[in-house]
Order: structure tokens, then C-alpha cells, then sequence
């Protein structure tokens, strides 16, 4: 049991550490698009930044699996997963995710055919905040299995 504990926080530090360089890679994407630097290292960028997002995102779910096996669980392990693992939330953090990835896509598309322009400052804008909001609320809940972690 202790050595499912140590695995699970080594996978949610590891998530951690992955989604921070989403951010960062997000980051310089809005920051390219906005000063005219670069115009080559976006698809790059787009590219780290969703390796990271998706590994991530891999690593959060080898966090939340390990050790649950059918015969270990018990009524509080139920209650537990049923609580944290709403369908809606995941319906709604894959939509964020997505819907993300396709307006930095676009605006990335779009500046490169039409240079600097408002629909790209906009659709970047777009993405940038729903990239935020989408790993903060990840970065929420790997804190919480975090904490739940250390408490048990």
C-alpha cells in the first residue's frame, strides 16, 4: 500500500511538472503571435505544447488508476471516485482542452495567411484563457489527490 502511495505522488508531481511546461509553451505561443517574432517557431510550440498537455494528461490518469484494484476497494474508495470522477467535469475539461487546441490552431493558421491582425489577437486571447482555466482546474484537482494522498 505505501509503495502505491509513493507512485501516485511520483505521477501527480511528474503531471505537475508537465503541465507547467504547457503553460509555459502556451505562453510563448501568445507572446510569438504578439510581438511578430519567430513566425516559424509557433507550429513548434503548438506542438510541445500539446505533447505536454497530453502527457499530462497520462500521467494524471496513471496517478488516479494505481493501485485500484477491484479487491482492495472498499465503500470509502467508491464514494471516493464517484465524487471525483463526474462525468460532467470530464466532458467539460476534454470540451476546454479542445476547443483550446483549435482556436491557438486556427489563430496560428490565420496569422501566418493574414499577418497580425484582430481576429488573430482575439482567437489567441481565446485560447490562452481557455488553455489557463483548463490546467488550473487540472492543477486543482492534482493538488486535492495530492493532499488526499498525504492525509491517508
Amino acid at each position: 500500500m505505501k509503495k502505491n502511495k509513493k507512485r501516485k505522488i511520483k505521477y501527480y508531481f511528474a503531471a505537475c511538472f508537465f503541465t507547467f511546461l504547457a503553460l509555459l509553451e502556451l505562453v510563448l505561443i501568445s507572446l510569438e503571435v504578439l510581438r511578430h517574432r519567430r513566425q516559424t517557431d509557433i507550429p513548434k510550440n503548438i506542438i510541445y505544447a500539446v505533447f505536454a498537455i497530453s502527457f499530462a494528461f497520462y500521467l494524471y490518469y496513471k496517478a488516479k488508476t494505481v493501485g485500484t484494484d477491484k479487491d482492495d476497494e472498499d465503500e470509502r474508495d467508491e464514494f471516493i471516485v464517484v465524487k471525483t470522477d463526474h462525468q460532467m467535469y470530464k466532458i467539460a475539461n476534454w470540451l476546454i482542452y479542445i476547443l483550446s487546441l483549435v482556436f491557438i490552431t486556427s489563430a496560428a493558421f490565420m496569422y501566418e495567411a493574414q499577418g497580425f491582425t484582430t481576429p488573430v489577437i482575439i482567437l489567441t486571447t481565446i485560447a490562452a484563457t481557455l488553455s489557463v482555466l483548463w490546467n488550473l482546474l487540472l492543477l486543482i484537482e492534482m493538488i486535492l489527490g495530492i493532499t488526499n494522498e498525504l492525509r491517508n
